[in-house]
């Protein structure tokens, strides 16, 4: 059953490719469906959130908006022109979703990549109704780095920080850490895999107090959903942290062996389908 005032952000603006002229998002997982698809339809179908909005960029929407369009009706999209990074593209997501359902309350709404196409809904839908159980601003899953296989990196996911009383404070690249950051994180070692739900309202009020990041890779700084996390404590808002037992679930693709990976799996939890 569909959530009343829950909406979806599929962030899909990235200009990766793991084939040649080919976005990486169209890359297929199994016969009949590539990586955008599956995540469509875990929001549209599965999870029923109907109000669904797809950040796209200007180089691959048309490719991508078509493969979208072969099999979803009523998708929204967003079209993020330069890139300005993924809270630029909650925000497109959201205004886009803002204009094209003027008659419904948008009270919370679901934000994942374009490129994780391994989430559960069940553990979706559990992210979804912890947070409107608990009343948070903003949710999120984290996964314990003792849940992680001897062989697995972690260095894909940002850096949960946790204050001496265990009140989460920050959600940091690892790159970003300084020495006091890589001592918390000692502490209570939790990794944030990026899937997010966030009351609208204080997201769009607050997007715009983000400082940009200068990449220094000729690009124009971009606004990043982790630093929203500082921003709600700073407030005293409620950050929801619900641990993710299977951590497969997270796994994106960003490369050959990630696309060969997230592929065997893909296949064998959906070899009826």
């Amino acid at each position: 059953m569909a959530r009343t005032g829950l909406c979806g952000a599929i962030l899909a603006a990235g200009h990766g490719s793991i084939t040649t002229g080919t976005p990486k998002l169209l890359e297929k997982l199994n016969s009949g469906c590539t990586i955008i698809e599956a995540v469509v339809h875990l929001l549209y179908a599965q999870l029923e959130i109907y109000d669904l909005a797809v950040a796209v960029n200007t180089v691959y929407s048309g490719l991508i908006c078509n493969k979208i369009g072969e099999n979803f009706r009523g998708i929204i999209y967003a079209h993020q022109l330069s890139r300005r990074g993924t809270a630029d593209a909650a925000r497109l997501c959201v205004e886009a979703l803002q204009h094209d359902c003027l008659r419904e309350q948008l009270d919370d709404i679901l934000i994942v990549y374009g490129d994780m196409p391994l989430w559960q809904p069940k553990s979706l839908g559990a992210l979804i109704d912890s947070h409107r159980a608990a009343k948070a601003t903003l949710s999120m899953f984290a996964i314990d780095v003792s849940d992680f296989a001897p062989t697995e990196t972690v260095s894909q996911f940002g850096r949960i920080l946790h204050d001496a009383s265990g009140k989460i404070i920050a959600v940091k690249e690892p790159y970003q850490m300084d020495d006091t950051d890589h001592a918390q994180w000692q502490n209570c070692q939790r990794v944030n895999p990026s899937a997010w739900v966030f009351n609208v309202d204080w997201l769009m009020d607050n997007i715009q107090h983000l400082q940009p990041h200068d990449k220094g890779d000729g690009f124009a700084p971009e606004l990043w959903l982790p630093d929203l996390v500082p921003l709600a404590v700073a407030q005293d808002k409620l950050v929801l942290e619900l641990p993710l037992a299977d951590y497969y679930e997270a796994l994106g693709v960003n490369a050959l062996s990630d696309l060969v990976r997230v592929r065997k799996i893909y296949r064998q939890r959906y070899a009826h389908v």
